[in-house]
């Protein structure tokens, strides 16, 4: 992979070139130093008999990722920490049924400190954060400076600055850091992947991405789980507030950031914010909180962004309007389409015994051989 200087990119390109003119004065001077440490790309650590990881975050995604890490081979959870006993109990009894490496595991919660006592006194290889956003960015960057390498839930950052801080953090201290974007690994994701890899669309030409998933009812977590955090964020943001779940596969499809094509330019709007007003009259008291918040944040946002290579890609994000989920994942070449919701596939002259032309799509039940 090329090593090429992402704060040179950023500042000759039109997208750095408009965001260096919104950002504060310590990002535009971080976005000219050159880098602290050494380039990651290519980096590969030492291989380890066991990997010791700790877990910050059980409540509604951390479970799942502790599962999956623990049904693994030569692993060991080594720390559990969580805002809630009740979490952490319940997971440390689980993770018995999981991993009988896993013996005498620390438990942390009530402070919202623990985290940082729990690193340092477990030491783990890795550290998995699923937490509130606004803590993402510095668990990320804390569990790097402890010795961790760290695997983050989505999104890794809030602000430009804290994105600036993690690359920083982990060129200097030779540890990785993975946002755990879970929609690239899908099952029509790796298809479209490597139909897009052996050319069967052609030249790839425009895609299309969204995250579309009503989740107004989770303004009822009041006081507790991802509601009771995640409400304020339509109040204070500004825009797309959740782009990588449709941005990150399309963006694998057209190789960015790996040498052939990059990000240039960006065109972003958002329609008026209305439906967690609404919701809030209807569902709560006038007097409630969810009721003197200002929401700010459009209920729907559409940006269109450029690539070097002039490819065209529709991002959409809407967590609020009364619709079905979609991702869109739609990816367009000079062959053919591929898109998802539901998964079907136009190609040019069609497919044999299925599809005479691409005027209609390839859906259903086909095995098709390619």
């Amino acid at each position: 992979m090329k090593n090429y200087n992402r704060r040179n990119f950023l500042k000759k390109s039109t997208l750095g070139a408009v965001a260096a003119s919104t950002l504060s004065i310590s990002c535009q001077e971080n976005m000219s130093k050159s880098s602290p440490g050494k380039y990651m790309g290519n980096f590969a650590d030492k291989s380890f008999d066991n990997v010791k990881a700790a877990f910050i975050g059980l409540g509604a995604r951390g479970p799942g990722h502790l599962k999956n890490f623990s049904t693994l081979e030569n692993t060991q959870v080594v720390g559990l920490c969580d805002l809630y006993e009740d979490n952490v109990k319940r997971e440390s009894t689980r993770l018995k049924n999981f991993n009988n490496k896993s013996n005498d595991v620390k438990l942390y919660w009530g402070d919202e400190s623990n985290w940082r006592t729990m690193l340092k006194e477990t030491k783990p290889d890795i550290v998995f954060i699923c937490t509130n956003w606004k803590n993402h960015a510095p668990m990320v960057i804390q569990s790097m400076l402890d010795g961790a390498h760290a695997f983050c839930e989505v999104p890794l950052a809030l602000t430009t600055n804290e994105m600036w801080d993690i690359v920083n953090t982990s060129e200097k201290t030779q540890k990785h850091c993975m946002m755990m974007e879970n929609v690239n690994y899908g099952r029509e994701e790796l298809m479209y992947l490597n139909m897009c890899r052996k050319g069967v669309i052609g030249d790839l030409l425009h895609a299309e991405a969204a995250y579309i998933h009503e989740l107004r009812f989770q303004m009822n977590q009041e006081e507790r789980g991802t509601g009771s955090w995640r409400t304020n964020h339509y109040a204070e943001g500004n825009g797309n507030l959740y782009p990588t779940h449709g941005l990150g596969p399309v963006a694998q499809y057209m190789n960015i950031a790996r040498k052939e094509d990059n990000f240039k330019t960006i065109v972003s709007y958002s329609t008026p914010a209305i439906g967690r007003k609404l919701y809030a009259n209807k569902n709560f008291d006038k007097d409630h909180k969810w009721n003197k918040l200002n929401y700010n944040n459009g209920d729907l946002n559409t940006s269109i962004i450029k690539t070097n290579l002039g490819r065209t890609i529709l991002v959409q994000w809407d967590e609020t309007s009364p619709r079905p989920y979609t991702r869109h994942n739609l990816i367009q070449g000079s062959k053919g389409t591929l898109t998802g919701f539901p998964t079907r596939v136009a190609l040019e002259s069609g497919f044999e015994g299925v599809s005479k032309d691409h005027h209609s799509w390839i859906q259903g039940r086909f095995r098709i051989i390619i």
